[in-house]
C-alpha cells in the first residue's frame, strides 16, 4: 500500500516542480520588462581620435578610468504581478562622484572626448538628475558609450575642451534612477573606490569583492566596501582595440546561459562588487520540501492506523488504508492550490486542518471510538506541526527534521513494544 502511494504522491511532487518553473519563468519575464541586472561600469572617458588616413587601419579609442569614485547606491523593493504569480522589482538611485587625472588626457586638439556611463539595460534609465563635469552640468546625452565593443551599452556625452585644460583634477557628479531585478553590481573602476549600498531587502547576497562594512536587520542592509585598483587585472588608461580585457567588462546579461556559463561568469566577475537581493525561500521551495517528507509522514500515518485498528479489534480494509493514505497525499495538492492565492501560513493551516479532522472523525468511525479519533487528531497535529517547524528553518531544517521523526517513531515503539497483533486472549 504505502508503495503504491508513491504514485500520486510523485505526481503531486511532478506538479509542484512544474508550477515552480513556471513561477520562475514568470518572474524572469516581468523582471526582464521592468528592468534587467544592472551592471554598473562609470564613469569614464572614452577618447576617440580621427579616422585614420588609411582606411584599413582602426580607429583609435582609448578609455581613460578616474582616480577617485565614490558611489552611493540606494533601492527599494516593489511587487509586480503577472496573473496569480508575483516577483519583486527594484526602484534604484545611483550617486556617483570622484574625479579624473587631467594628465591623463590628451592635449591633441582634434581628439572627442565623452563623458561616458556603462549600464547593461538602458532602456531602465528613468531619469538621469546631473551628469556634471567639471563646473557644467550636461543635459544633452546619446546612448551608446563611444567605447566599444569595451563597454557597449550605456549613455555618454561630448566634452567641451574649456572643462578640460589648465586643471589637474577634474570633478565629476552623476545622479541617475533606474530600474532593475534581482542584482546590481558595479566595476571598481577608480585607483580608489569607496561604495555604499543600501536596501531595506533582509536577504543579500554579496559576492565578488566582499564589503569591509556590512550591517543586515530586520529593516534592510547596509553595505560599505573600500577598494583600489589593485583588486582588478586591467589599467588606468585602456585601448578599446585591446581585446584583452573584455572579459573584466562583459556585462553578463545573456539569460540562456547553463550552470556552467553561470559559473564561468561568476568567477571572471570575481574583481565587480555585487549584491543580489534574493528571496531564499518561496511557497514552490516549502511545498516541494514538505512534498520530500510526505512518503515517511504516510508510512508513519499507516502504521499508527495499524496499531488503532489492533487496540480496538476492529477489522481495517486496505482500501480503508488506502483512503487515509489519499487523504495524506492530497495535503501536498491543497497546500500548493492554496500557497498560490493566500499566505503560506494561512494556506497550511487550512490544508493541514482539512486533513487531520477528516482522518481524526474517520478513524473514530471505523474504531467506533472517540479515543481513537483524539489519538489520530494528536498524532496529525504533532507530525504537521513538526512539519512546520521544519519548513520554517534554513540551515537546521534536515537535522532538526530528521531528530523529530526519530522521536516520533521512538513513541510509536514503545507504544506497540506489548501489543497484542494477532488478537489473543489474555491468560
Amino acid at each position: 500500500m504505502i508503495l503504491l502511494l508513491q504514485i500520486p504522491l510523485y505526481m503531486v511532487g511532478d506538479l509542484i516542480r512544474e508550477r515552480g518553473n513556471l513561477y520562475e519563468e514568470t518572474s524572469m519575464k516581468i523582471g526582464s520588462e521592468w528592468g534587467k541586472t544592472q551592471r554598473i561600469a562609470a564613469p569614464f572617458l572614452t577618447i576617440v581620435y580621427p579616422k585614420p588616413v588609411n582606411k584599413e587601419e582602426e580607429q583609435k579609442k582609448i578609455v581613460i578610468l578616474p582616480d577617485v569614485m565614490e558611489a552611493k547606491i540606494t533601492m527599494n523593493q516593489e511587487e509586480r504581478k503577472r496573473g496569480i504569480y508575483r516577483a519583486v522589482v527594484y526602484n534604484a538611485k545611483a550617486n556617483i562622484q570622484g574625479f579624473f587625472d587631467a594628465k591623463k588626457i590628451p592635449k591633441d586638439e582634434n581628439v572627442k572626448i565623452y563623458l561616458s556611463f556603462g549600464l547593461t539595460d538602458t532602456k531602465a534609465i528613468l531619469k538621469v538628475n546631473q551628469y556634471q563635469f567639471g563646473s557644467k552640468d550636461f543635459t544633452d546625452l546619446e546612448s551608446g558609450t563611444r567605447a566599444e565593443p569595451l563597454i557597449s551599452k550605456g549613455i555618454s556625452t561630448l566634452l567641451s575642451k574649456e572643462y578640460i585644460i589648465e586643471k589637474e583634477k577634474i570633478p565629476f557628479i552623476i545622479d541617475m534612477d533606474f530600474r532593475e531585478s534581482g542584482e546590481v553590481s558595479i566595476l571598481p573602476l577608480g585607483k580608489k573606490n569607496i561604495v555604499e549600498i543600501t536596501s531595506p531587502w533582509t536577504s543579500p547576497g554579496f559576492t565578488g569583492i566582499l564589503p569591509s562594512v556590512k550591517e543586515i536587520s530586520k529593516d534592510g542592509f547596509h553595505g560599505k566596501w573600500e577598494a583600489t585598483h589593485l583588486v582588478r587585472n586591467y589599467p588606468q588608461v585602456i585601448s578599446v582595440e585591446n581585446d584583452s580585457y573584455l572579459d573584466s567588462f562583459s556585462d553578463g546579461e545573456d539569460s540562456d546561459y547553463s550552470e556552467m556559463d553561470r559559473w564561468k561568469y561568476q568567477e571572471k566577475d570575481s574583481s565587480a562588487i555585487r549584491v543580489e537581493l534574493f528571496s531564499p525561500i518561496t511557497n514552490y521551495t516549502q511545498v516541494s520540501r514538505a512534498c520530500k517528507y510526505g512518503i515517511l509522514f504516510i508510512m508513519l500515518s499507516i502504521i499508527v492506523v495499524y496499531i488503532f485498528e489492533v487496540a480496538s479489534r476492529q477489522f481495517t480494509h486496505f482500501i480503508q488504508y488506502g483512503v487515509v493514505g489519499i487523504s495524506l497525499v492530497m495535503f501536498y495538492l491543497l497546500l500548493l492550490s492554496l500557497s498560490e492565492h493566500f499566505h503560506f501560513g494561512i494556506s497550511y493551516a487550512i490544508s493541514s486542518l482539512a486533513i487531520i479532522i477528516s482522518n481524526s472523525l474517520y478513524m473514530m468511525s471505523l474504531t467506533r471510538n472517540k479515543k481513537f479519533g483524539l489519538g489520530m487528531f494528536a498524532f496529525l497535529v504533532g507530525i504537521y506541526a513538526i512539519l512546520f517547524s521544519i519548513l520554517r528553518m534554513e540551515q537546521y531544517a534536515l537535522l532538526t527534521g530528521t531528530v523529530l521523526i526519530l522521536a516520533v517513531l521512538y513513541v510509536i515503539m514503545f507504544l506497540t513494544r506489548r501489543l497484542d497483533l494477532y488478537f489473543e486472549d489474555e491468560k
